[in-house]
């Protein structure tokens, strides 16, 4: 699976890691306890100095988005009710600090290796590095990682963990392979700001692969070419080519405007997760932020977030907008999707639980809070208030008489206008009702698709029936554009979907005439709409609503890809 683009020809470079055999495990006596709570203590103050110098170093080299990464790292130290845990372990079971790290470290990791969220899954990642630093300082062991590299290195790993990635000798490596890891790791997350190609789910590379073979890294397609041919490298080393020209021709049109070769003007936005990612939005000449998801900036918070501190939050984002609209997505909480500072529930199925719009409302005193601070925000700026997983009329009504009345104690004119998002099939069959309350309507792709294709999207053996391709998903789509199209209220698509070029086309063909995306994605889109007839988009959605396969509509795709490249 791609992580991070581009292509890179190279050897092999298999990092060796630390292992769970590595970690030193005994029994102490009881007057030993406080020795290694002694050294714990200590363990954690190197560790700290450590991380708080590498935050800055990746503060100054890439920006505050990334190093934001070593924050959370250095706040899981500082957070009592971590340490403490695990010196419970020590006094309790009597047993050295290494092994009491280990198990917490352990147990932790794998609750979170569980759950279906995709951003809270590869959170483990985090504390296994943070878990592996803290062990270095108790056992005085070198560090690991690849900070010298012979030249044209591809480095092989299990796993890549954030501090592994950011001390990598970049003036070597070419490329990133790895056995296990995601798209939103923030291995990855480095590896596409460093510029990195990497590839993941590569399965066996570390066994496979022996140190010094020659490596093909495609981070387009996600292919990994072993022993390559003289024919093979040829070929790859035409298709390096072309992408390094692709790429300055996309950065080049970034400050075109989107509009299609007929005419046509589509609006791209951004998706954010925290106010220190605005930036972007100016950065890739965007329209303004189509979503941004709050939830995400207090997931990992053990407090309920404060108003004022919200407020603060939302200002600075409209203070990089710079009078570019925003688009604030209440807290989307419940499922597998629970903060800290929420006591988990009883649900047999918490993913078809309380969730989104539904979980507020549940919640009165932590959804007030938070249109108090939005609607305070909207005195200030283009604010928009977008609810998530809307079931129907009766949920949205609840959700616009509370933004009411905290537009009315922020002494506001009017209450900011107010989206739904539309992501279950009960809102699709209570489309006219929702329309008829909201100044706006929200497509989220990703729920959409697996809540009517009742299918986990992380299930491997579902991935090609289970997509955003299906047929009932792309006529759903269309049923909205026309039903929004009827009503004259606008229509946004701010799913991962709305990111992928070639799906984007289609969305454009369907109807849709906003966008909202990764910003780094959007450089993409933008290049691929402008090289688009909308006749030939158009032509291409009433194929697709024809189709009866997410195979069919994946081949129209390609084909019609293909015929305007």
């Amino acid at each position: 699976m791609p992580i991070s683009p581009g292509y890179a020809a190279g050897k092999a470079i298999i990092l060796q890691q630390m292992s769970v055999s590595d970690v030193p495990r005994y029994a102490i006596a009881t007057a030993d306890v406080e020795g290694e709570i002694s050294r714990f203590h200590g363990a954690l103050e190197r560790s700290c100095e450590e991380l708080g110098q590498l935050e800055q170093r990746v503060l100054d080299e890439l920006g505050h988005m990334q190093s934001s990464i070593f924050s959370a790292h250095l706040a899981l130290l500082q957070d009592r009710q971590f340490t403490n845990k695990v010196k419970s372990r020590v006094r309790d079971d009597l047993v050295n600090v290494e092994q009491a790290l280990d198990r917490e470290i352990s147990d932790l990791a794998r609750l979170l290796a569980t759950v279906e969220n995709e951003y809270l899954r590869e959170r483990a990642l985090d504390l296994q590095d943070v878990g592996k630093r803290v062990m270095r300082q108790l056992t005085r062991e070198q560090s690991r990682s690849a900070s010298s590299l012979p030249p044209q290195s591809v480095v092989v790993a299990r796993v890549l963990l954030p501090s592994e990635t950011i001390d990598l000798d970049r003036q070597h490596l070419v490329a990133i392979v790895t056995e296990e890891g995601g798209e939103n790791s923030h291995a990855a997350i480095l590896a596409r700001a460093l510029g990195i190609p990497a590839v993941t789910a590569v399965a066996g590379a570390c066994s496979l692969i022996a140190s010094g073979a020659p490596l093909l890294v495609d981070g387009q397609t996600g292919g990994v070419t072993l022993l390559p041919s003289a024919r093979a490298r040829k070929s790859f080393e035409g298709l390096k080519q072309r992408y390094s020209q692709h790429v300055r021709l996309e950065v080049d049109a970034e400050r075109l405007p989107c509009v299609t070769r007929d005419g046509t003007e589509i609006s791209l936005l951004a998706n954010i997760n925290r106010d220190d990612e605005a930036g972007l939005v100016g950065q890739h000449h965007l329209d303004g932020v189509g979503l941004l998801r709050t939830e995400f900036m207090y997931l990992d918070s053990p407090q309920p977030p404060d108003p004022q501190l919200q407020l603060a939050a939302y200002r600075r984002v409209l203070g990089a907008l710079a009078g570019r609209p925003l688009v604030i997505r209440t807290l989307d909480l419940g499922g597998d999707k629970l903060p800290a500072f929420i006591s988990r529930r009883s649900e047999a199925n918490p993913y078809l639980g309380l969730r989104g719009l539904r979980f507020s409302l549940s919640e009165p005193e932590l959804f007030a809070g938070q249109l108090q601070a939005i609607a305070e925000a909207s005195r200030g700026g283009n604010v928009r208030v977008l609810f998530p997983m809307v079931l129907g009329p009766s949920d949205l009504r609840q959700g616009i008489e509370m933004l009411e009345e905290a537009a009315k104690t922020a002494g506001c004119a009017a209450r900011p206008p107010v989206g739904a998002m539309i992501e279950t099939p009960s809102a699709l069959f209570a489309l006219p009702e929702i329309l008829e309350r909201v100044d706006f309507v929200s497509i989220g792709t990703n729920d959409l698709t697996q809540l009517m294709l009742a299918a986990d999207r992380n299930t491997t053996q579902l991935l090609e029936s289970a997509s955003v391709l299906h047929p009932s998903v792309v006529r759903a789509i269309h049923q909205v554009v026309r039903a929004c199209q009827a009503a004259g209220r606008e229509l946004c698509v701010c799913g991962e979907a709305a990111g992928d070029p070639d799906f984007a086309g289609l969305l454009a063909g369907l109807g849709v005439r906003h966008l909202s995306m990764s910003p780094v994605r959007s450089a993409s889109v933008r290049f691929r709409l402008r090289a688009s007839r909308l006749q030939a988009l158009q032509r291409l959605a009433e194929q697709a609503l024809a189709a009866e396969s997410a195979q069919e509509v994946a081949q129209l795709l390609a084909a019609t890809c293909a015929g305007e490249a």
